[in-house]
C-alpha cells in the first residue's frame, strides 16, 4: 500500500532549545515571522518564535504555543514561564481551568489525532507536558459559553470555521501557482508502513508535516474578511486580560497561544496598543534530524526505559537534597553524594550510579533556573548528543516552580 500524506498540521496548533537568531529576522522587523521550517542536508528542524514587545516599563513576550512537540521543548517553556509576573494561556474551558495530566478528555477527534501523531512522532502533549499549576499562570480564553455565543452572534459554526480553512487553503495554493512557487521542499510517495518497519517512519512523519506546518499557519492565519470566533475572537479576549493585569501593575507579561493566534495578536499589541517590538528567538519545535527509531531496536528501547526510571529516582533525590541545603546551591553534588547514607542510617539511593552503557549518571543545574536535572549520556557516552537522557527534578509549582 502505497502513501501520501496530505496537511493535517491545523490540528497540531503551531518550541529542545534555541536556535542561532537568523540573520533577515532584525529584532524589530514588522511583521514577524512565527514558525518556519528550516531544510538542513537529509533532515532540518520546525521553529516557533519567542517574541518580545514594550510599552514604557512594559514587557510582553508571544511564546507560539506548539500542541505536539520535542519534551525538551515543553522544559525550556516551562523554565521561561516562571520569569512571567503573569503568563496568559489559551485554553477553552470554565474561567481559571487549568489543564492536569488525569483531566476527563471524553471523545474529541481533534485530541484523539493530536494523541496519535504523537505517539506515531515520539513527541510529547501541551497538557501534559507545560505544567499549568503555578499560581502566575492567568487563564486568558473564551469561557464554552462565550465561545458558542460569538459563534451565534457570528453566523458561525465548526463546519463553516472548517470551510472556511478549506477555502483559503485552495486560495493560497492557487495564488502560489500563478506566482510559479516551487512546490513543498518535502515529499514521500512510498510505503509508510515499510518505512515504519524499517525504523524510518518516525523521521518521514516529522518531515513531512514539520515542512508543511508554516504554510498551514499561513492559511489559518489567513482566514476570512473580519476574522471569526477561533482566532481574532479568542485573541480579542486575550487581549482583554491583557490589559486587565496591566492596570493591575504587572509589568512582565507572557501570552501562551497558539502561533496561527500571533499575526493578529502582534498587529493589535503594535498598531492599538502603542507596543514596539524589540527581540524575536526561534525555538526548536521538532528536531527533524535523521536518526534510527529506537523502537525498531526493542532492546535498546528497553534500556532507555529504565534508564529513565533511574534518572527520575534520582531527580527526585535531588530535589530534596537542593531544597535541604536552602534552595540555591552553586554547585550541583555527584551522583555519588546523592547515594550517600543519610543520618538516620537508611541510603537515599540504592540503584545504579552508572547508566546501561557504563557511564556516570551527571547532575547538573537547568539552564535559566536554580533546578538540577539528571542526564545520561546515552549510547554513545557523548554529552550533548542525540541520544542523551535528561530528566529534571520534580517541579513543586507555586510562582518560582520550586
Amino acid at each position: 500500500m502505497r502513501h501520501r500524506l496530505r496537511p493535517l498540521a491545523a490540528f497540531l496548533g503551531l518550541a529542545t532549545l534555541l536556535t542561532a537568531q537568523d540573520p533577515t529576522d532584525a529584532p524589530d522587523k514588522i511583521p514577524s515571522d512565527f514558525v518556519r521550517f528550516v531544510r538542513e542536508g537529509g533532515g532540518g528542524h520546525l521553529d516557533t518564535a519567542i517574541t518580545t514587545y514594550r510599552k514604557g516599563d512594559a514587557q510582553v513576550i508571544l511564546f507560539g504555543a506548539v500542541h505536539v512537540a520535542d519534551q525538551a521543548c515543553y522544559e525550556v517553556l516551562n523554565d521561561r514561564f516562571t520569569a512571567c509576573e503573569a503568563l496568559l494561556y489559551e485554553l477553552v474551558a470554565p474561567a481559571d481551568q487549568r489543564p492536569t495530566r488525569d483531566r476527563e478528555t471524553g471523545f474529541n477527534p481533534i485530541s484523539l489525532l493530536q494523541q496519535g501523531l504523537k505517539t506515531s512522532m515520539e513527541l510529547s502533549f501541551q497538557l501534559e507536558a507545560i505544567d499549568y499549576s503555578p499560581t502566575n499562570f492567568v487563564h486568558a480564553d473564551m469561557t464554552p459559553e462565550e465561545f458558542q455565543r460569538s459563534m451565534a452572534e457570528r453566523g458561525e459554526s465548526l463546519l463553516s470555521l472548517m470551510w472556511d480553512l478549506v477555502v483559503q487553503g485552495a486560495r493560497l495554493q492557487r495564488e502560489k501557482q500563478e506566482a510559479g512557487e516551487p512546490p513543498p521542499e518535502f515529499a514521500f510517495d512510498g510505503d509508510l508502513v515499510k518505512a515504519f518497519q524499517q525504523g524510518r517512519g518516525r523521521h518521514l512523519l516529522r518531515m513531512l508535516f514539520a515542512s508543511q506546518l508554516e504554510e498551514m499557519e499561513r492559511i489559518v492565519a489567513g482566514g476570512k474578511e473580519g476574522g471569526n470566533t477561533l482566532l481574532e475572537g479568542r485573541n480579542e479576549k486575550c487581549l482583554a486580560v491583557l490589559q486587565r493585569e496591566l492596570a493591575a501593575g504587572r509589568q512582565k507579561l507572557g501570552i501562551y497561544y497558539g502561533a496561527a493566534h500571533l499575526p493578529h495578536m502582534e498587529q493589535r499589541l503594535v498598531e492599538d496598543l502603542g507596543f514596539r517590538k524589540v527581540d524575536h528567538e526561534w525555538l526548536v519545535a521538532w528536531d527533524c534530524r535523521p536518526r534510527p527509531d529506537p523502537k525498531y531496536d526493542r532492546a535498546l528501547v528497553q534500556l532507555r526505559q529504565r534508564c529513565k526510571d533511574e534518572l527520575a529516582a534520582l531527580a527526585t533525590i535531588a530535589r530534596e537534597r537542593r531544597r535541604a541545603a536552602g534552595g540555591t546551591v552553586a554547585v550541583p553534588p555527584t551522583v555519588q553524594q546523592l547515594a550517600e547514607v543519610r543520618a538516620d542510617g537508611a541510603k537515599r539511593y540504592a540503584g545504579p550510579l552508572q547508566d546501561p552503557w557504563g557511564h556516570d549518571y551527571l547532575v547538573e543545574q537547568r539552564p535559566r533556573s536554580a533546578r538540577w536535572q539528571v542526564r545520561s549520556c546515552g549510547q554513545d557516552g557523548a554529552r550533548g548528543t542525540d541520544d542523551d537522557l535528561v530528566v529534571q527534578e520534580p517541579r513543586g509549582g507555586g510562582l518560582s516552580g520550586r
